[in-house]
């Protein structure tokens, strides 16, 4: 037992180191400069390694992608009547284990500011995210037509669902707070964006 904990604080050292050096790169020559091998050398591991901890030079430096939906969450989320279907959707995400694991907030906002790649990184992590759960927001709204809000098309107001679901994890991701429940700041965040275009006059 001694022994797993000895082993289980050498993993997380481990990967605080390549979550350090990766972002000490990036800072230094940019994202675009900075491959896999440049991180193993300056955090002392093997590309082997490297990839036992870290799927990818993305995740190495953003952390791992917090939120998931299985199959049963994207089930829930065409099955289950909800008059707020954002809600719906937020309410079935799933936060992964552990992934909490990127860079202080603070670190990560300047890499992003600073890096217009990571930025786009960051947005490819999260686009097969967003169609699968696109693809269960339009078969609900097509199977409870009484929870649609807008009278224009499934596609549009699918999009706009989806939409806003991505303001609320961009805003997450881009200020992760500290010691919130991600799901409960999801919900937040989802309020205030519906709540600022509501109030905003044309």
């Amino acid at each position: 037992m001694q022994n797993e904990g000895i082993r289980e604080q050498k993993r997380r050292e481990t990967l605080q180191r390549i979550r350090d050096e990766a972002a000490k790169l990036v800072r230094a020559h940019g994202y675009d400069n900075v491959t896999v091998d440049d991180i193993c050398h300056d955090a002392g591991i093997s590309r082997r390694t490297f990839f036992n901890y870290v799927d990818s030079k993305d995740e190495a430096i953003l952390g791992s992608f917090p939120f998931a939906f299985s199959e049963d969450a994207l089930a829930a989320i065409r099955e289950t009547p909800s008059e707020n279907v954002l809600e719906l959707v937020i309410r079935s995400v799933e936060v992964q284990p552990g992934r909490f694991d990127g860079p202080a907030a603070k670190c990560r906002r300047e890499l992003l500011e600073n890096n217009p790649g990571l930025m786009h990184a960051e947005a490819t992590r999260k686009r097969g995210f967003l169609t699968e759960v696109g693809r269960a927001v339009y078969e609900h709204l097509e199977r409870f037509p009484d929870d649609r809000r807008h009278t224009g098309t499934l596609e549009s107001e699918t999009q706009f669902i989806v939409v806003l679901f991505q303001g609320a994890v961009s805003r997450y991701l881009w200020h992760p707070p500290e010691g919130a429940d991600p799901v409960e700041q999801l919900l937040t965040n989802a309020h205030d964006l519906s709540t600022y275009a509501k109030e905003m006059t044309w």
